[in-house]
């Protein structure tokens, strides 16, 4: 993170501060001028927030996920408006995913308040976050209820009661199955990154892991258990579009050189197809690869959550990277491996800093 650190050390504090005061009221002039229509910007998924309203209002009577439900309970409590709604989602994007990512970290005390500045400014100039936060879109309230797992978790790793713990876990229970009810395979990745947290990362091992990883993912492919995923990404290609890829898994042969071009193409955001991906690339996708960069060079400084952190990211993408061919979907569903990566970066930053301090004294 040596790059990242020195680009933010030639700007002061306040000087970072005043960057995200200025994002965040072009934020607020970017979200009147969608919602009077000014004008309109889409990477997809635009008619998702006209069903949900329809369903919420009671003109649509199938529900895909939970969200809409939702919806249709406040609805009925006689307390929904759309426009209100759009309202409280767009302050959560602006104000509490900031917030809540940070306070992840750990990061704590005025020699690490450029670190808290500069991860706020990266998650408030995120780009994606304001799209989907200008209409009844589930995905903000998805990254808000993601966060604050990982918050109990956490929680649950370090904290040193039992009863605390129970207390945590009874509360996590619900949340799982929120999100899991939100979208499924989210959920069951962060139970199943449980499971492999004996696993010890070292930059060779590393290296190791993923070959082996990929030779499994492959084995399970021949055999036909992504079959389902796999015929869900011929989906896009049939439907077109210019954001499609346009990678086939369909002969298992292939497998593994195009899972590495699909995560190269949507996890790195390598597929720029205009000008509006060019600009997500550098705003979100650069800090990515940096803190990803980071992690690797400094993996020595593991942790039980740094390691739930990247079994998280590897379980989750392994899903939509294989099940996912159009970019402007990758947008929304890279968001959560987007945020575990810049929270263990930033994580590991703390616990170096807090390490190098103890040292000094």
């Amino acid at each position: 993170m040596k790059s990242k650190k020195k680009f933010f050390e030639k700007f002061s504090n306040k000087s970072i501060f005043m960057g995200i005061i200025s994002i965040i009221f072009l934020k607020i002039i970017y979200f009147y001028l969608i919602n009077f229509n000014f004008f309109s910007i889409s990477l997809g998924g635009g008619s998702d927030a006209n069903y949900y309203h329809s369903y919420a209002v009671g003109d649509v009577d199938v529900a895909t996920t939970i969200w809409p439900e939702i919806l249709r309970w406040f609805n009925d409590l006689e307390v929904y408006s759309r426009e209100v709604t759009s309202l409280l989602l767009f302050i959560g994007a602006v104000l509490v995913i900031p917030y809540l990512t940070v306070k992840i970290t750990g990061l704590s005390g005025m020699k690490e308040q450029k670190k808290r500045l500069g991860l706020f400014f990266i998650i408030t100039i995120y780009p994606t976050l304001l799209f989907y936060s200008t209409d009844v879109f589930r995905d903000i309230f998805m990254v808000i209820v993601y966060l604050s797992i990982l918050i109990i978790i956490k929680n649950i790793f370090f904290c040193p009661s039992i009863i605390d713990k129970l207390i945590l876990i009874l509360i996590f229970i619900p949340s799982i199955f929120l999100l899991y009810k939100l979208r499924e395979y989210l959920g069951l990745s962060i139970l199943l990154s449980f499971c492999f947290l004996n696993l010890n990362f070292t930059k060779n091992r590393l290296i190791i892991f993923s070959l082996l990883y990929l030779i499994i993912l492959f084995l399970l492919n021949y055999i036909g258990l992504f079959s389902s995923v796999t015929e869900y990404r011929e989906g896009f290609e049939a439907a077109g579009g210019g954001s499609t890829i346009g990678l086939s898994f369909s002969n298992p042969l292939l497998f593994i050189p195009n899972l590495i071009l699909s995560f190269l193409a949507q996890m790195f955001g390598l597929y720029i197809t205009n000008p509006l991906s060019l600009i997500v690339f550098f705003v979100e996708s650069i800090p990515f690869i940096i803190c990803f960069s980071y992690i690797i060079k400094n993996i020595k400084y593991q942790d039980v959550f740094v390691r739930y952190l990247l079994l998280f990211f590897i379980i989750y993408a392994s899903v939509w990277v294989i099940g996912n061919d159009n970019v402007g979907t990758a947008v929304r569903l890279r968001m959560f491996n987007y945020f575990s990566i810049y929270i263990c970066a930033f994580y590991i930053m703390h616990k170096k800093h807090s390490i190098e301090s103890k040292v000094d004294l």
